[in-house]
């Protein structure tokens, strides 16, 4: 009897598994016409949501992940604002009607309104395996004015359901930063993710790609602390209500009114629940919080973008765009996603239209009023002159962010779009070279002019201004290899020439006409039009530019200056390099908050050169790099970055304004911890890791393709699509259509290029140009894999060896290559040069 029993329990929970399983695939609609709601699911289960159609229509139910982020009177609805008046789908003028069918729910005569202006829509759910697809076909049945458009709008239950939303205007929307009722922030953005860390869970809110329309979102912390977001489409531009604001604490609408003309408007979301470790997989993170990384990236890195074409060191509470910056492009190389670098592309567009003007120079703010504006110069899109002065390290910074964006994309025509304006940027500041001498000058002669002209905004530099000419040397190197790549060697040639001029001025001594001071060795600020020098302080930013932009070659130098950082930092115990070690001279700054020392810029802890401080020390001492990364992490851990600068005594966050520059030590981990160098054809790998590092595994996209790289102290791996690339000195790759290309160091141009339509593993052993020696691991003897080798010497004659056994001899075509089929699954292939072309031996 009990065995029957327990036969019996085995049988039903076998079938009630069974129609679980069958009804989690079926995703059933269920329907409650007492209640008048209905219910369904994603067919993966999820996503819930549950429609309510009980004197109106609203979703009031929505379920991510099991949990519950919409609900308890909360709930999805469509609707406008007219004046004082809210109309919405929770007061309908009748009834709606509801169809459903297998996987779809339909819903019919969703009217509200009144006689002046009403809306009638439909909605259509409907559901698949891993979404649920809501379309909403509004019909305007007047012509009107809307001063809110509710399209729809999203009450969450509070403002901890998420952490934020990422945008796909590469902003976030984060709810630290929303922490009073009233604060509303607003952006012209379509797509949106919301995330809950401690949930893991983002829902996905991604509207159909109607061009046509305009998309903007606003998020609010409500006076309930329900957090609200209203989403809204137009076929017009939507403006700002408030100047250029993004941000309001009053409560009020970002946006301004909306005209609307009787017509048909249809759009539609895709509604996803995802599990946030998983979407935002950066990898396994060896030594370091991978979690916090991850997090730091998506909230305080993505903060600096204020809008669609703003994006900036600051952020949107502020509201700040800065194009003194010469670090912008490389946030996207850590933050690392598609629509954070495809939005940088857009602002730099943006600011070439806008922010330049006829004679080259570019304006250096973008600010949402006039408050920080020198008078007469602020426009009505909002970029300006500072108030400070005339901020030129605008001009290299410019420049240099094209660059260091098209490594990104590898865009070639959008680069050529930006060789004209670079080039009239560029020369703004080669006339200014008045005396000769390589140095380029700046607006003022002396500090007595009480005027700023560089990141440091009130710190008096003038005349001949290190900072600005080591952005200039920068600018020039970049834009001559560029020049070249798109084919003007005279150009090209003029900014190396330029920039070996500034390079030996710049490493004189003070005495000579320089920036270097021989007795305390190390670089100052600036030098005035009569010879002296000031800024002789050890200020950071200017000898770490000096070093991370290769204008200090000298090893001695070098070394004597990070040493000496390090013994300062190590005796002040300093968490992050301050602007400068000791006091600027007396009345050299803005006495009401550079004095008395240490405060502000004269000696307060600002992280916005934390990247080039670490690029620095990482050649030679990585675990010195390591050690600041790490202490700016925990400092997230305690505080969020939410400050603009950190006091010099107490080591505690100051300042009204949030820089979103405070991810930059995050970005120093990517590029010279990682070595991560995104190059317009290839990825190139160069990492400086510490012993506690080996392990680390990275998950980096970069142009459509996903790496893997796996890296270690006894060699380093790039994995794509079908290939494996292993070498224990820095190298490159692309891939594409079954092909790998291989790139020796930081070379332009590819020496291998493989063909393989199955699994193939590369191990670099040796690489010269008459000797190239590695192992390759195919999976099957049966298929060729095609070899193609370049850069060797023209008519020279290799010899191939596979497995130590000589197998044929080549002679290298006139262009230096070779090429060779290999159908060995596991060989060691090596190419031996044993004679010189003819040519060679003539020449001898």
């Amino acid at each position: 009897m009990r065995l029957f029993k327990i036969s019996i329990t085995i049988v039903v929970n076998l079938l009630i598994l069974n129609f679980s399983v069958f009804a989690q695939k079926r995703s059933p609609i269920l329907q409650d016409k007492i209640s008048k709601t209905v219910t369904f699911s994603d067919i993966s289960g999820n996503l819930t949501v549950r429609l309510n159609y009980s004197g109106g229509c609203t979703l009031d139910k929505i379920i991510v992940k099991g949990i519950e982020v919409t609900g308890r009177g909360n709930a999805v609805f469509s609707g406008f604002r007219s004046g004082n008046q809210l109309f919405t789908s929770k007061q309908c003028v009748a009834s709606p009607v509801i169809t459903i069918t297998d996987h779809s729910v339909n819903v019919d005569a969703v009217k509200f309104g009144n006689a002046a202006f009403a809306i009638e829509e439909k909605w259509t759910f409907s559901i698949n395996e891993n979404d649920i697809q809501w379309q909403v076909c509004r019909q305007y049945l007047n012509n009107g004015t809307i001063d809110d458009n509710y399209f729809p709008c999203w009450q969450f239950n509070s403002m901890e359901t998420w952490d934020g939303a990422m945008l796909d205007n590469g902003g976030v929307a984060w709810n630290r930063f929303l922490n009073e009722p009233g604060d509303t922030y607003g952006a012209n953005t379509a797509a949106l993710t919301f995330w809950n860390r401690s949930n893991n869970s983002c829902l996905r809110i991604m509207p159909d790609c109607a061009y046509e329309f305009f998309r903007s979102a606003t998020f609010s912390h409500q006076k309930n602390h329900v957090f609200s977001v209203v989403q809204s489409s137009s076929a017009e531009t939507i403006n700002t209500k408030f100047g250029l604001r993004r941000f309001l604490k009053t409560g009020q609408n970002v946006f301004a009114p909306m005209t609307v003309s009787k017509s048909c408007v249809s759009i539609q979301y895709s509604l996803k629940a995802l599990t946030y470790d998983q979407e935002y997989d950066r990898g396994v993170l060896k030594g370091i919080n991978e979690k916090s990384v991850n997090e730091m990236l998506n909230t305080i890195g993505r903060y600096g973008v204020v809008d669609k074409n703003l994006y900036g060191s600051n952020g949107w509470r502020t509201g700040w765009a800065v194009l003194q910056e010469p670090w912008l492009a490389l946030f996207g190389l850590a933050i690392d996603s598609p629509d954070f670098i495809n939005g940088f592309s857009q602002t730099l567009e943006y600011e070439r239209d806008h922010a330049i003007m006829p004679d080259g120079r570019v304006l250096p703010r973008w600010h949402h009023d006039s408050t920080d504006a020198m008078p007469n110069t602020f426009r009505a899109d909002g970029f300006y002159e500072c108030q400070w002065g005339y901020m030129l390290d605008s001009q290299p910074a410019f420049a240099i962010n094209v660059a260091e964006q098209f490594d990104m994309t590898g865009d070639f025509d959008w680069l050529r779009q930006f060789k004209p304006i670079c080039e009239k940027v560029l020369n703004y500041m080669i006339k200014r070279d008045s005396d000769g001498n390589g140095l380029f000058e700046v607006v003022q002669n002396t500090y007595k002019e009480q005027k700023g002209t560089d990141w440091l905004d009130v710190v008096w530099a003038s005349y001949e201004v290190a900072s600005i000419n080591a952005y200039m040397y920068k600018a020039l190197v970049r834009w001559s290899e560029l020049e070249k790549l798109l084919g003007d060697e005279k150009m090209s040639d003029k900014y190396r020439q330029l920039s070996i001029k500034l390079k030996t001025t710049f490493n004189k001594n003070i005495s000579d006409g320089g920036f270097w001071d021989p007795d305390k060795k190390w670089y100052v600020h600036w030098r005035e039009k009569d010879g002296s020098v000031y800024g002789n302080n050890l200020v950071s930013v200017i000898n770490f530019l000096a070093i991370g932009y290769g204008i200090c070659d000298d090893a001695n130098r070098k070394e004597f200056i990070l040493n000496k950082v390090e013994e300062l930092m190590q005796k002040e115990k300093l968490f992050i390099w301050p602007s400068c070690f000791f006091p600027y001279e007396h009345g050299v700054g803005l006495a009401k908050i550079n004095y008395p020392y240490p405060n502000y810029e004269n000696g307060d802890l600002f992280l916005a050169w934390a990247e080039l401080g670490t690029r620095c020390y990482a050649d030679k001492n990585p675990e010195i790099a390591l050690k600041y990364i790490r202490n700016v992490v925990s400092r997230y851990e305690l505080d969020g970055l939410a400050y603009q600068r950190y006091k010099r005594y107490k080591q505690t966050g100051a300042g009204d304004d949030i820089l979103s520059n405070n991810i930059m030590a995050v970005v120093g981990l990517y590029r010279n911890i990682y070595g991560i160098r995104p190059q317009y054809n290839r990825l190139y790998l160069e990492p400086h890791l510490s012993t506690e590092l080996n392990g680390t595994q990275l998950q980096y996209w970069l142009r459509n393709q996903e790496y893997r790289i796996d890296l270690s102290k006894e060699k380093n791996t790039i994995n794509i699509d079908s290939f494996s690339v292993s070498n224990k000195h820095p190298f490159s790759v692309n891939a594409k259509d079954n092909e790998l290309e291989y790139f020796d160091g930081n070379d332009n141009a590819f020496s291998l290029k493989i063909s393989s339509k199955q699994l193939c593993r590369i191990d670099i052993l040796n690489w010269g140009k008459n000797n190239r020696c590695w192992m390759e691991t195919g999976k099957s003897s049966k298929d060729n894999i095609h070899h193609e080798l370049y850069n060797l010497d023209a008519g020279a004659v290799y010899q191939l060896y596979i497995n130590n056994k000589a197998i044929s001899k080549y002679t290298a075509s006139s262009a230096g290559e070779i090429f060779f089929d290999c159908t060995i699954p596991n060989s060691a292939i090596k190419i031996q040069k044993i004679t010189e072309s003819l040519q060679t031996k003539t020449a001898q």
